[in-house]
């Protein structure tokens, strides 16, 4: 028997017995996110003023990975 290491960042479905739809809702869900973000990343700045939101935050949310 192995033993597995898991951290604060190890997605639920490792850690727990969970159907393959829930695993592939999670994949879609995040490749979902990540297309989100490479979208706010190429928006001009007068785009991102109008929804609210600074150059900064922008670039911050647009640098997560893809599982946060």
């Amino acid at each position: 028997m192995q033993n597995a290491t898991f951290t604060a960042s190890t997605p639920v479905f490792v850690t727990r017995n969970i159907s393959a739809m829930a695993v592939l809702k999670w994949v879609a869900d995040r490749a979902r996110v990540a297309q989100q973000r490479r979208a706010l990343a190429g928006l001009t700045l007068s785009a991102l003023n109008d929804i609210g939101l600074t150059q900064d935050q922008a670039d911050r949310e647009a640098a997560k990975p893809f599982w946060a």
